[in-house]
């Protein structure tokens, strides 16, 4: 009878440091829920939104990506310009490579500044060529963001990872674009 109990205790503890352990490396490496403070992302993010980031994923243009600032703490912004890209932000409008971006994702924000009698969202940013290894990233907030507009560029290793879905708040559950 203890022979049975001490077997199913084995089994039991067996599983639990295997679970442990799977989860483990799977936030280490693989995936990481990481929660949203602040404006910058409005409105895509709100504050304490839940969003899972994939540590295995190649950064391209328009990815959001969760990265590390030299304070510690964790931005979430929109990748604009990757390595070799040109940037250039002329009269409110953003140019990549020379040719005009449409950004549905400013839609709403656009909408509120003119209501409230701004020109636009943001100030011109001289054309700049993204270097190698790094990013230009920016909120989508632009009135309201910390982003490489004031930090610079961010280093391909401050990357944390991309956000790929977005937990919560529930009736918001899914996939990221």
């Amino acid at each position: 009878m203890y022979e049975n109990q001490s077997t199913d205790m084995i089994a039991w503890l067996k599983v639990i440091f295997l679970s442990t352990l799977l989860i483990v490396v799977m936030r280490e490496f693989i995936v990481e829920p990481v929660e949203v403070h602040g404006q910058s992302m409005q409105p895509t993010f709100e504050e304490a939104d839940l969003v899972m980031i994939s540590k295995l994923t190649s950064i391209e243009n328009f990815d959001l990506i969760v990265f590390k600032v030299p304070n510690g703490d964790n931005y979430i912004k929109r990748v604009i310009g990757i390595p070799g890209d040109r940037v250039e932000v002329k009269d409110d409008e953003l140019y990549l490579n020379g040719q005009v971006v449409e950004e549905p994702y400013l839609q709403s924000n656009r909408a509120k500044a003119h209501a409230m009698g701004y020109r636009g969202l943001m100030a011109d940013v001289a054309a700049l060529t993204v270097p190698s290894g790094c990013y230009f990233v920016l909120g989508d907030n632009r009135a309201h963001s910390l982003d490489s507009r004031k930090i610079g560029f961010i280093s391909e290793k401050d990357v944390i990872g991309e956000v790929k879905l977005r937990l919560s708040p529930v009736k918001e559950i899914g996939v990221v674009r």
